[in-house]
């Protein structure tokens, strides 16, 4: 099992959902929201002040046959047209317990 993370700009999250709920056995997945940043190029003074920009981050489990589906749906309806607006991670899962 795999551990999926995408940090993703807040407008994408609705066509992310859409694109992850067409996914045939899809299992559910948990947002948070976050801040942060990555390389950039500062355009303003107020970029310098504040470098932090509103993010979701977005959590879902996967078998590792579904690893690709989910990523590839995440990749096409996050990115917006520019580079480095988002993050997809995937973590080795050891064990999940349901509560």
């Amino acid at each position: 099992m795999k551990l999926i993370i995408a940090v993703v700009r807040p407008f994408k999250l609705d066509e992310i959902v859409t694109a992850l709920e067409e996914i045939e056995g899809f299992p559910g997945m948990t947002v948070l929201n976050s801040e942060g940043f990555g390389q950039r190029i500062r355009s303003s003074a107020t970029d310098a002040l504040d470098p932090f920009k509103p993010n979701k981050r977005i959590e879902v489990i996967v078998t590792d046959e579904k690893v690709e589906c989910v990523v590839s749906a995440i990749k096409n309806s996050a990115h917006p047209g520019k580079k480095g607006d988002g993050l997809i991670s995937v973590l080795p899962v050891d064990s999940v317990t349901m509560i």
